[in-house]
């Protein structure tokens, strides 16, 4: 198990980390331990490099989904894929808000896509937020809080999440929204499990129905963050174990792994890999003297896509990166190289549709994972703060 005492001050990006640090790191150097993530998360913009060249027949590099392809804003009384059910024994489930705030999910949809609109990274780093909340102490929004009463640091402030973990200002949007329509009825966590929904759906995955009744716990501290989220040279084995421990299979990691199709990783997290020669070995040598020449890490706010074909668009083709040893962060080629997953990926790759009603039923049960209900926790007037 990697020695977690080495987390430097520096802040996470999604599955790899967007460190704030005073230089780059150039090849040859020491590239520090900093944590990363499975999920897809801060985006700067676009990046297109030369060294890759278009798919053939494709026009562009990132396949954004056009206007034409959003969802129609949902009703708030569970009208997606899936037919209205109770799930954690009838804690949480389906149209929770149809009486109390019936228009509470089409305003979470509508001013998440206003967002979106102005900013398409704004997605995965949605997708992200709500990973990192819910695989600390549970899907409880205790990512959002700026304090609470202890006065010890939060989540938000742990090294594995930092100043460049993003979403914040349209949870806030959508809270302020929501507060007006219905006070005190809302929970954060719904409305991050609902931003999540959307953000997933605006990259590609069919509208489906997210049950629920989550309240908002009353703590964050950073020191839980630690041990709770993947890191990017973790093996597969620990990823494994955490995803167990959190009641969740191999398959799942799998399938929820395929999230790396979009966002994009922090140049200095990646580039050590791909200039260590025992590491080098493992990695395909065409990918690998491409990301070579990327990786020189030239500024602290250089970018690369998980995906530089389909950044912005969730895509099976993600696996045949994998499997052909072309991973941009070690712990995915780690659980490439594992032979169940590995078995697992293989049927995937080439089941997009498949793949994605899996991921379906994934995300689902990721956005149950030790959830507050009934008079556990609160409904928060505002996210950042306990009442």
């Amino acid at each position: 198990m990697a020695n977690r005492g080495r987390i430097l001050a520096a802040t996470f990006l999604s599955c790899a980390i967007l460190p704030l640090l005073a230089s780059a790191f150039h090849p040859g150097q020491h590239i520090p331990h900093i944590p990363g993530l499975l999920f897809p998360g801060h985006e700067g913009g676009h990046l297109a490099h030369p060294i890759f060249s278009k798919p053939e027949g494709e026009s562009d590099y990132d396949n954004h989904p056009t206007e034409q392809d959003q969802p129609a804003p949902v009703d708030g009384s569970g009208n997606g894929a899936q037919q209205p059910e109770p799930t954690q024994g009838g804690a949480l489930r389906v149209g929770f808000y149809a009486q109390s705030c019936p228009q509470a999910e089409k305003i979470v949809n509508e001013v998440i896509h206003k967002n979106f609109r102005k900013d398409p990274t704004l997605a995965p780093a949605i997708v992200r937020l709500f990973f990192h909340d819910c695989f600390v102490t549970g899907c409880d929004a205790s990512i959002l809080l700026d304090a609470t009463p202890t006065g010890e640091d939060v989540e938000k402030k742990a090294p594995h999440n930092g100043i460049f973990v993003r979403g914040y200002e349209a949870i806030d949007q959508i809270k302020a929204q929501l507060e007006a329509e219905c006070p005190g009825v809302v929970s954060c966590a719904d409305v991050l499990a609902f931003a999540n929904r959307d953000s997933l759906v605006y990259t590609g995955v069919p509208t489906y129905d997210v049950a629920a009744g989550r309240r908002d716990g009353l703590a964050s501290l950073a020191k839980n963050v630690e041990g709770n989220i993947p890191l990017p040279d973790d093996t597969a084995e620990e990823m494994i174990q955490l995803f167990q421990r959190k009641g969740m299979s191999l398959e799942e990691l799998v399938v929820l792994i395929g999230a790396h199709s979009i966002g994009t990783a922090h140049c200095t997290i990646v580039a050590g890999r791909f200039h260590d020669p025992q590491k080098a070995k493992l990695i395909d040598r065409g990918y690998l003297i491409k990301m070579q020449g990327l990786t020189i890490c030239q500024n602290n706010t250089q970018e690369l896509p998980f995906d530089p074909y389909s950044q912005h668009k969730m895509d099976s083709h993600i696996y045949t990166d994998l499997l052909k040893n072309k991973a941009l962060i070690e712990s995915d080629q780690n659980l490439a190289s594992e032979p169940h997953a590995n078995g697992i990926m293989k049927k995937l790759v080439s089941d997009q549709k498949g793949w994605l009603a899996k991921f379906v039923t994934a995300i689902n049960k990721l956005g149950e994972v030790e959830v507050l209900t009934g008079n556990q926790g609160e409904i928060r007037k505002q996210c950042r703060a306990v009442n």
